[in-house]
């Protein structure tokens, strides 16, 4: 991964950490599409209700 060259201060000190910190920002990841009709709200009423049961428990 890109930022393992990174510390927890966020400092980037080495050449291949500066060099992974710019190719991140050069080559951004294309957006994933999305399926919306997998989720219709038949679908998401159902979970709404599953996860209400489960959290009452």
């Amino acid at each position: 991964m890109a930022t393992s060259s990174f510390d927890k201060k966020f400092t980037l000190d080495t050449e291949k950490a500066v060099d992974s910190f710019v190719d991140i920002f050069n080559n951004p990841v294309n957006s994933i599409k999305i399926d919306r009709s997998l989720a219709s709200a038949e679908k998401s009423e159902g979970g709404t209700e599953r996860l209400k049961k489960i959290l009452s428990l």
